[in-house]
């Protein structure tokens, strides 16, 4: 894959801050400042989203205080999750750096690399990535009974092949392992339409992009799309349990549904008359009816082996 320098290009990071601070985490805090100075490779002021109520609780605190944070565009913003702190990010950017041609958003959170240096160098050749309208950081997560892995492997995968079985074969052929990937380097002008022209999510939004950039007609990508290679890193321990997974691939399966009624109910206004109208109406009601049983299946699955492996 060619990659190419950022120097000229006017980028926009945003990075988010973690949710439960650093206060009592050096690996963590580490890794959060690190990913600042690299992004300055790119962004002289790069912005870093913090959510208000981490404040309130003073997680917070130190990072508010240290005197680095005058080099950074501390945005604070209320939001239910940390999915939708990304939202209000572009947003931020979007409605104030209009000549703004690339964002890069990147977690601050990350509390531990697998034994993988070249996570760090790799990380920072994706952040100067231009050559591709939507460039996903791809990592593995080192345990297979991670909770990253557990969503993915009895949730993520299995329905996103129910619900769009060509966009999941797709998605397996870029390759790429984890499209719900918090790494996103991507052409501003490709996030103003997928946000603005379609169904914005509070949750999921790196699988909600690429379910949006399929083109159902041709069966093709509309964007380019490309995917780089991290490394290795683990969960954050708090995430490891049985509800946290149960909660996300819920969320997983409450999107792809919704979306998959939004791509293929039929409109009014394609068909001669009523009657041709209510048949094909009909057609998808049953199509909707069958995938939705199949995808119940899918989730009593998911929920039984992910309890029997965590021991819950």
């Amino acid at each position: 894959m060619t990659k190419q320098t950022n120097k000229n290009m006017n980028s926009k990071s945003v990075i988010i801050f973690p949710y439960r601070g650093y206060e009592n985490n050096k690996q963590c805090e580490w890794y959060f400042w690190w990913t600042v100075d690299r992004c300055k490779a790119i962004d002289p002021k790069p912005i870093v989203m913090v959510p208000r109520d981490t404040v309130i609780r003073g997680n917070a605190a130190s990072f508010i205080k240290d005197e680095r944070t005058k080099s950074l565009e501390v945005v604070q913003t209320w939001s239910v999750d940390t999915c939708q702190t990304w939202l209000a990010g572009w947003g931020h950017v979007l409605d104030n750096y209009p000549k703004a041609e690339r964002i890069v958003q990147l977690p601050g959170d990350l509390d531990y690399v697998n034994e993988d240096v070249e996570f760090y160098n790799n990380l920072g050749r994706f952040i100067e990535i231009t050559d591709a309208d939507i460039a996903i950081g791809d990592f593995g997560t080192g345990s297979k009974y991670s909770a990253k892995g557990l969503v993915d492997t009895y949730g993520t995968y299995p329905l996103l092949a129910n619900w769009f079985p060509e966009i999941s074969q797709s998605i397996r052929s870029l390759p790429l392992h984890r499209p719900r990937s918090e790494f996103l380097n991507i052409k501003t002008s490709v996030l103003r339409d997928l946000i603005i022209n379609n169904r914005n999510f509070a949750y999921e939004q790196t699988l909600n992009f690429l379910i949006k950039s399929w083109n159902y007609e041709q069966g093709e990508w509309k964007h380019h799309l490309s995917v780089s290679s991290l490394g290795s890193l683990s969960d954050s321990k708090s995430f490891r349990d049985y509800r946290s997974c149960i909660d996300q691939i819920e969320r997983i399966e409450r999107m792809l549904s919704l979306l998959w009624r939004e791509i293929w109910e039929p409109k009014r206004q394609n068909y001669a008359n009523d009657q041709e109208f209510g048949e094909q109406y009909t057609m998808f009601s049953t199509e909707y009816d069958t995938l939705r049983t199949k995808s119940k299946g899918i989730m009593e699955t998911a929920r039984t082996t992910i309890r029997a492996l965590l021991g819950a």
